[in-house]
């Protein structure tokens, strides 16, 4: 299963100086001046490669969209649980590749129950997206009530269309000043191009929005959210969440 992994976030913890260092995002260094720049947090995204999609999957996905729904620049479908009702092969990949992402972005190890506590990460709805030539793309939006989003690529043109991400340490800025060339820190947002097969995984308060289209085929996308399921917090804090 081969996957990308961009801008790891790593939360505090009782790491020694030195593997400190080496796990920060270092993007300057000179050694004459004793100058050193690092990222100090940062926002995952991964992205994984399904693969070749079958002419069947591509013929269910098409069958749940004869029956959608406008969503201002582009269509849902009416079935908000798609992978509850078919597509088997998706969601083995799904909870594959969502279970690397908790290992490397949520507990920074190897993902044993006994770790969380027996926390268990699910799959809750799951949609398909269409968007036609000549559309607007698709609003900007986050996922509430989930902890981690995807989106697969059913069918995309890698030509022209990409996913973007609006920066949020910059949403509500007072000072807004000019800059040569864009960089992790000063970008407003940051398009990442994307291709059929592909899965993309990202925190669910993450900002996105799709870009007016500019190719000739249609857009079509599988959507999930995800959300962890267990005790979480400690009974003894009074911060104890049951999730069923």
């Amino acid at each position: 299963m081969p996957c990308k992994i961009f801008n790891i976030c790593y939360t505090r913890g009782d790491y020694p100086s030195f593997l400190l260092l080496k796990i920060m995002l270092s993007f300057y260094e000179d050694k004459d001046e004793d100058i050193n720049g690092y990222g100090l947090f940062a926002i995952p995204l991964m992205t994984f490669n399904y693969g070749d999609i079958s002419e069947d999957e591509l013929s269910t996905c098409n069958r749940f969209l004869n029956n959608v729904i406008p969503n201002r620049y582009n269509f849902v479908t009416k079935e908000n649980y798609v992978l509850d009702k078919d597509l088997p092969s998706f969601k083995k990949f799904f909870d594959k590749c969502i279970k690397k992402y908790v290992e490397k972005v949520v507990i920074g190890e190897d993902y044993y129950k006994d770790s969380l506590h027996g926390i268990n990460f699910k799959i809750t709805q799951s949609w398909i997206n269409l968007s036609v030539p000549g559309s607007l793309g698709h609003h900007e939006h986050r996922h509430s009530n989930s902890f981690i989003s995807g989106v697969f690529y059913v069918s995309v043109d890698a030509s022209c269309d990409q996913i973007s991400f609006i920066n949020p340490l910059l949403l509500d800025r007072d000072l807004v000043l000019g800059k040569c060339r864009s960089n992790c820190f000063n970008a407003e947002e940051w398009d990442y191009p994307v291709k059929t097969g592909h899965l993309v995984l990202f925190p669910s308060y993450q900002h996105h929005f799709v870009k007016p289209l500019k190719g000739a085929k249609n857009r079509i996308s599988l959507a999930f959210n995800v959300m962890p399921s267990g005790s979480i917090g400690e009974a003894c804090e009074l911060n104890e969440l049951r999730l069923q």
